[in-house]
């Protein structure tokens, strides 16, 4: 029985943090509410690259569009809060 309270206790701790973290009052329009460790992996299957400022990933948003020929754009991750590239 005292088991079964311990379970119970970690998985309300577990759904307290996990509210808490993913409802950042400063969330841009467009994110995920429900980050993963997916969130950081492109369709292909590679680890996304974190760019340490914003002019960083633009400048590499811009040079992604240019070879792709398909519009990119940078922004900032609620979850690494590094700045990654992406479709815009």
């Amino acid at each position: 029985m005292l088991f079964v309270a311990i379970i119970i206790l970690a998985l309300i701790a577990l759904a307290i943090y996990w509210l808490t973290r993913t409802s950042e009052a400063k969330r841009s329009g467009g994110t995920s509410l429900r980050r993963t460790a997916a969130s950081h992996i492109n369709a292909n299957g590679t680890p996304k690259r974190g760019y340490a400022s914003m002019d960083a990933a633009q400048d590499a948003a811009r040079k992604q569009s240019a070879s792709t020929n398909q519009s990119m754009s940078a922004y900032r991750c609620s979850t690494c809060k590094l700045f990654h590239i992406g479709h815009a």
